[in-house]
């Protein structure tokens, strides 16, 4: 599905994504999350050994909000499942997105941590466009 044009420039900017996915026992898990809109999709990296990425190679639906956080009211919701779990050894999509948000990348995790690349494919859009 693709996301209506109207929402790009909130995909591109810093505002936060709180991503949802399915634990174990069904319950919800949300996190807040930095990713990176590249004109089509929002694609994210997962840290190994994470409870995000264990509920995702569990059940791959995932629910991402991004609100303005200048306009609370400006909000899109895209619910659907992730792509394929990339390997990212060269981290190249943790660095795009830290460049993103902070204009520079350092590694946080231990030497060593695998990270993994994907993006999510939209089912369903919920939104407000706050005016």
């Amino acid at each position: 599905m693709e996301i209506p044009g109207e929402f790009h420039d909130l995909l591109a900017s810093t505002a936060i994504a709180l991503v949802g996915t399915i634990g174990k026992r069904g319950e919800p898990q949300v996190t807040p999350l930095w990713f990176l809109w590249d004109g089509e999709r929002v694609r994210i990296s997962l840290v190994d050994g994470r409870q995000k990425l264990r509920n995702l190679r569990r059940n791959p639906a995932i629910s991402v909000v991004v609100v303005d956080p200048a306009r609370p009211t400006y909000y899109v919701e895209l619910r659907g499942r992730i792509d394929e779990l990339v390997a990212d050894p060269e981290f190249a999509l943790e660095q795009a997105i830290a460049r993103k948000y902070t204009g520079s990348w350092s590694d946080v995790e231990p030497p060593g941590t695998a990270r993994f690349a994907t993006s999510v494919i939209v089912d369903r859009i919920t939104s407000q466009l706050g005016h």
